[in-house]
């Protein structure tokens, strides 16, 4: 997906488009920001999950009492922190822990993205403002280019990360048991 930015006018509203109707392509992106945050639910859920049977397999309560009111990031920290240090212990590694790790965070930064963004600037060229960033020139406006196909891959990237989580779950499961 393309990014572009603009430096802040003396205005935020200068730099977003609120000039056309946009109401046809909200219409045919709508369903797959909808499944963009149905997917995102099941990979914080199975993240929670996991987090649960690695602080205690046989009950889900800890991991429950420890992972309450916890942000997304706050969880994946965890998860990395928590797989991280026993893998230490054990002197036994998961090779794909690290990059696993990253698409936890790339997952998380992907949803927010296309949840937070302000879809009613969105531009002819599917520019939609999305986040507003303090430079050392000032502050410039964050435009990312969320079509219909870079949504589609969004989604593919967090249905991919939750579907790794078998894979994941199995090294682990090798690693610990003695």
């Amino acid at each position: 997906m393309k990014i572009k930015q603009k430096q802040l006018q003396q205005f935020a509203f200068l730099n977003k488009y609120l000039e056309d109707d946009n109401e046809e392509f909200l219409e045919l992106i709508a369903p797959q920001i909808g499944f963009i945050v149905f997917d995102f639910n099941l990979l914080e859920e199975r993240l929670t999950s996991f987090i649960c049977q690695i602080i205690n397999y046989n009950n889900d309560a800890k991991g429950l009492i420890i992972t309450h009111n916890m942000t997304y990031a706050s969880k994946v920290d965890l998860f990395d922190r928590y797989s991280s240090y026993t893998q230490h212990i054990l002197n036994k590694n998961i090779e794909s822990h690290k990059k696993f790790i990253e698409d936890l965070k790339e997952s998380g930064r992907l949803r927010n993205m296309v949840v937070h963004a302000e879809w009613n600037t969105v531009d002819e060229e599917n520019y939609t403002f999305v986040k507003l960033r303090t430079t050392k020139n000032g502050l410039v406006q964050e435009f990312a280019q969320l079509d219909y196909d870079s949504l589609i891959d969004v989604r593919n990237k967090i249905i991919e990360t939750h579907n790794y989580f078998d894979d994941y779950e199995e090294f682990y499961s090798q690693i610990t048991t003695i």
